[in-house]
């Protein structure tokens, strides 16, 4: 849509979205958006009111002309998060207090599970050494008004919104690159994500669904030609000395570990303490089997439930591949391509504009949502995570080991 025509899609959208969004009682939201991480603007591995509002939902909300209310946590955000020497750094864990307590309608919890949005309860007050249940009182019962508060599937269900918008199941693999742990099996997750679905589907509108991304892709894990690439060293070198195969992917903290081998280079260890450091080809392969074997859940409830189904898995692949010129410059997804955010998981302003973007897409195709997509090229003109080419302070070669800290942190790993 060219510029020009961008003002009156805007007014037609306010005029109409209420209709095409759905039969909705004058008391109920238009929108509600529900899921991990990814769905509560997270970046930089910290929920922190300047990424919240560049989240995927809050450009949907904005273009649609409606509010999300969204549970803004002021700085320093939390998890703490600092950038020293070019790096993101974990700094602290204490608990901030939303901007308000009025009740959101992006009740996304960031470090959820399919299993956590279904079964855990938002208690009061919350285990503060577990992260993940501090961001689950702040989001779904930050007046502390029950205990134990709503789990995030009975808060979304009970808005029974025009539309509302399910995006999870990236953490059901993703806990396996982060902290080793076991990928959730699939009927597990076929049983919890039906519930999640049918629940939704009963007390909505329109059910929109997304699908998991190959997290295999993500630039928190480097190829052994990057790792070769940032030590200097050639690739067959790389693969000999580090004992790793042409296509193991290893973890920011494989670059904390060779920079402590001085020139005393070794065989990197699958794992350590704070999580893995090599994953294996034939690992690698089973995430991927695991994600497409989820896929083909989602698609399965999509259809059986009349939901709007977003193609997140392909649009990720695409832009792995051929990466995006925006503004005449090509954005890619490696680490600092302008895609991905310094923690190497969750996008950058960018990047979630472009999928902000396919979401808006694929609604206005399937229900005629009336929503004008956003600009892109815009929203790269102010992100501050494009850096120059040649742009003083920019991080180079992967993810730095404290931002893995960050990561590990929001599960108390």
């Amino acid at each position: 849509m060219s510029h020009k025509y961008g003002s009156v899609a805007v007014l037609l959208g306010l005029v109409v979205n209420g209709a095409l969004f759905g039969q909705r009682r004058t008391d109920s939201p238009t929108l509600v958006v529900a899921g991990d991480s990814l769905s509560a603007g997270y970046q930089n591995a910290q929920l922190i009111e300047s990424g919240q509002v560049h989240g995927y939902a809050n450009v949907i909300a904005l273009q649609a002309g409606v509010s999300l209310n969204l549970p803004l946590l002021p700085p320093p955000g939390y998890p703490q998060v600092t950038i020293e020497q070019n790096y993101a750094v974990l700094t602290g864990l204490t608990p901030v207090a939303r901007l308000n307590t009025q009740q959101t309608l992006d009740v996304a919890v960031p470090g959820f599970s399919v299993a956590a949005l279904v079964g855990l309860r938002a208690s009061c007050p919350p285990d503060f050494t577990n992260p993940v249940e501090v961001l689950a009182a702040e989001i779904l019962n930050p007046s502390c008004s029950l205990n134990p508060g709503p789990t995030e599937l009975e808060e979304a269900a009970a808005l029974k919104p025009a539309t509302a918008i399910l995006w999870i199941g990236s953490n059901d693999v993703l806990f396996s690159i982060l902290y080793g742990a076991p990928l959730t099996d699939v009927p597990t997750f076929s049983a919890s994500y039906h519930l999640a679905v049918t629940t939704l589907a009963a007390g909505s509108g329109h059910l929109v669904l997304a699908n998991v991304p190959d997290v295999t892709l993500v630039p928190y894990l480097a190829s052994v030609p990057t790792l070769a690439a940032v030590v200097g060293l050639p690739v067959p070198v790389v693969e000999l000395v580090f004992g790793l195969q042409p296509d193991d992917k290893v973890t920011p903290y494989a670059f904390q570990l060779i920079e402590a081998m001085g020139t005393s280079l070794t065989t990197l260890p699958d794992s350590i303490a704070q999580g893995p450091v090599v994953i294996r080809a034939a690992e690698l392969a089973q995430i991927r089997a695991a994600v497409l074997a989820y896929n083909a859940e989602i698609a399965t409830e999509a259809q059986a439930n009349g939901a709007t189904l977003v193609d997140i898995y392909s649009l990720v692949n695409d832009l792995a591949a051929n990466g995006m010129v925006v503004g005449g410059r090509k954005l890619t997804t490696g680490f600092m391509g302008g895609l991905f955010s310094l923690d190497g998981i969750h996008p950058t302003d960018t990047g979630y504009a472009v999928i902000a973007n396919e979401f808006i897409k694929t609604m206005n195709r399937s229900f005629a949502a009336g929503i004008p997509p956003t600009s892109v090229e815009q929203v790269s003109k102010t992100d501050p995570l494009i850096f120059p080419e040649s742009g003083h302070g920019k991080p180079a070669g992967h993810v730095s080991a404290g931002m893995a800290e960050g990561l590990r942190a929001l599960h108390g790993r």
